[in-house]
């Protein structure tokens, strides 16, 4: 394809469905640190700060991974597009044989 010529991809080695399942990853870990968190607001026997900002720095961390995540779709779609292309013509040449 012209579109993604002389471009590079953030990352080389993922595909679609790697995205997708570290996507699901990075959005389990985003909700779950917050949960952890928020949890640590309200604790029952004393205040913990030490845990309070390991979880939220881990929070912070999970999101920018996340929002990093977005960012490789955004960019790295037209190459999975192309590749998709390349292996469904690759596929119907094998089916004309």
């Amino acid at each position: 394809m012209p579109g993604t010529e002389g471009r590079k991809r953030l990352e080389p080695r993922m595909t679609r469905g790697s995205w997708k399942f570290t996507a699901w990853a990075a959005g389990a870990q985003v909700v779950s640190s917050a949960l952890l968190t928020l949890n640590n607001l309200r604790p029952d026997d004393g205040w913990d700060a030490a845990s309070f900002w390991v979880f939220l720095t881990w929070f912070a961390i999970s999101a920018i991974y996340f929002l990093y995540l977005l960012r490789v779709r955004q960019n790295d779609a037209p190459f999975w597009d192309e590749e998709e292309a390349r292996r469904a013509d690759w596929d119907h040449r094998g089916r004309q044989l």
